[in-house]
């Protein structure tokens, strides 16, 4: 090998890595350092007060921070430790007591509830002089906004609109709410606080949905004839990818109309166009596995499209025993040099018509934004709400006198006696009165007669038929590894939350590994495991949706059914 071909040999493996680690170290240039504090600033506020501001890392890896450990040095890049943990969630701190003239170096590290802490982030200085003072505002005659102002919605879709809490609630919040919880139209404001943490928490705790169900749907109108939905996927799907979504309207109390069976797509986002302005529309959405079963349906969630943009509803937690306005509008200056002009400030209210159970419709009724959305979750879903538009006239109801006026007004489910107008006649003979007597008793027989012969026939076709659902549906036995197994195959209406009892023990389905009740829906095939070798006492197996019977069997008298098939065995 000569001495050209050698050289070559040594610098190409040289030349790669170069490569390779420049390569590197632009990509480590390229990348944010998101998983320490950030942005560490140090401002010297007094002639002996320096306040550090800094940024929160954006990368966690699940744990939660509950404070951070300020350092300061002493000299030759050497730190001691100042505060090992401020307590405190809010990106900021001010240290007292310094030496006027003196330079002062900080770094901060965020503390996690573990007990570790990140790496420190970049360092900062400040030098307190005699003429140090704290930075002005360039915004005159503002309040300072200290609170945060957001809803919140758990995953069953409840809302809180217009929470306020302190800035160092919220940004605990944010790393200790459960996933599935959303957090919506934050910004800073002066307004006080109406709840706190702990509330929130409490709140979330009360209002979890299913975690295997999309939860929550929102629904929300942005246009005068469009609502979009938006929602996140079950957290338990048993293994089973979802390879669509069902979008359901609301026609009717317990009538859902199917606007798009299967969206085909995992997307968790779909636009519904062409409505009515005015009209509230209230949807549910159920993931479609790749099995082609079902999940149950999420929450419902509604929408009005107005002909305006809708506005964010106001606050629904709570108010103070008071009634006294936050704010007042502003007075005139008595300044010479100066005149202000007060604007109206418009009423964001909900215009609509409400119709109870009996039908005598409330027109023209006006509702703060809040005291509506509150009225669509809780009103009886029987009671109708029409002719909704936004208006700035000034409310004429309140959330309670609606409800009061839906409870007047819904008929009670028992029977009420009805007292008869029949008026005797005067009486003119003992024969006479006999006569009317006998009469009387024999059209009231005819009429009873009549009464009863009709009832029966109702409830024996149409009340009968309604009542109780036609059922079509086969189920059969096998033994798989000495384990005793039932399949059903569900050609009918669905059997909604049905079990398969063995005796009294409730059998596992093959597919979730859970006892727990599900529907059964047209079309679909589902195994129940049997409770180990309860199959050699020939049990009695019963089908149930919900509490009600609707099929028994013993093991013996079943029909005899293949044994699991490749499909069934995957789930």
């Amino acid at each position: 090998m000569d001495t050209k071909t050698r050289t070559i040999f040594i610098l190409l493996p040289a030349v790669l890595l170069l490569s390779i680690l420049s390569s590197d170290m632009a990509y480590a240039q390229s990348t944010p350092g998101t998983m320490t504090p950030t942005n560490l600033n140090a401002t010297a506020v007094s002639p002996t007060q320096i306040t550090l501001k800094w940024n929160p890392p954006m990368q966690n890896y699940g744990k939660t921070i509950v404070g951070y450990k300020i350092d300061r040095e002493i000299g030759g890049g050497v730190f001691d430790t100042l505060i090992d943990n401020t307590e405190s969630t809010f990106p900021t701190y001010s240290i007292t007591g310094l030496v006027t003239g003196t330079t002062y170096t900080y770094r901060v590290s965020a503390v996690y509830s573990d007990d570790t802490s990140t790496d420190p982030s970049n360092w900062a200085s400040a030098t307190p002089l005699p003429t140090s003072v704290a930075p002005v505002s360039n915004t005159p005659n503002t309040s300072p906004k200290i609170n945060e102002k957001f809803d919140f919605t758990p995953s069953d879709g409840t809302t809180l609109y217009g929470v306020v809490i302190t800035q160092t609630d919220y940004l605990q919040l944010e790393t200790s709410k459960e996933p599935r919880s959303i957090l919506s139209n934050d910004d800073q404001t002066s307004l006080p606080i109406n709840t706190d943490l702990a509330g929130l928490l409490t709140y979330e705790k009360n209002h979890q949905a299913s975690p295997a169900i999309p939860a929550p749907l929102i629904a929300t109108a942005v246009s005068a004839t469009q609502i979009d939905l938006t929602w996140l996927p079950p957290e338990e799907s048993y293994g089973q990818p979802i390879i669509g979504y069902k979008i359901e309207w609301k026609q009717a109390p317990g009538l859902y109309v199917s606007i798009e069976d299967n969206t085909r797509d995992d997307s968790t986002k779909y636009s519904v166009m062409g409505l009515t302005t005015g009209t509230t529309y209230t949807y549910r959405v159920s993931a479609i596995y790749a099995t082609a079963t079902t999940s149950n349906p999420s929450n419902e969630a509604s929408a009005t499209p107005l002909a305006t943009p809708q506005p964010s509803p106001e606050s629904n937690i709570p108010p103070p025993s008071d009634t006294t306005p936050l704010s007042k509008p502003s007075q005139p200056s008595n300044s010479n040099n100066s005149q202000q002009s007060v604007t109206p400030v418009l009423q964001n209210n909900v215009q609509f018509d409400f119709t109870p159970l009996d039908g005598t419709t409330l027109t023209g009724e006006i509702l703060t934004s809040s005291d509506y959305q509150q009225l669509i979750v809780i009103k009886d879903p029987r009671s109708i709400i029409s002719n909704v538009s936004q208006t700035s006239s000034p409310i004429n109801n309140d959330l309670a006198g609606i409800l009061k006026y839906q409870s007047i007004h819904t008929p009670q489910s028992s029977s009420q006696q009805q007292n008869s107008n029949y008026t005797q006649p005067p009486a003119t003979t003992q024969k006479t009165n006999l006569d009317i007597t006998i009469l009387y008793g024999v059209i009231t027989s005819v009429v009873a007669s009549g009464a009863v012969g009709i009832i029966t026939w109702l409830f024996r076709t149409k009340v009968a038929k309604k009542i109780a659902k036609e059922y079509n549906f086969t189920i059969e036995k096998f033994i798989d590894n000495e384990t005793g197994y039932v399949r059903i195959r569900n050609a009918g209406q669905t059997i909604e939350d049905c079990d398969i009892m063995c005796d009294k023990q409730v059998c596992t389905w093959l597919d979730t590994d859970m006892d727990q009740p599900r529907h059964v829906f047209s079309g679909s095939i589902f195994v129940a495991r049997l409770p180990k070798d309860s199959e050699k006492n020939n049990p009695l197996i019963t089908i149930l949706s919900g509490k009600k019977t609707i099929r028994k069997a013993r093991f013996s008298d079943m029909a005899h059914g293949n044994k699991i098939d490749e499909s069934e065995d995957s789930l």
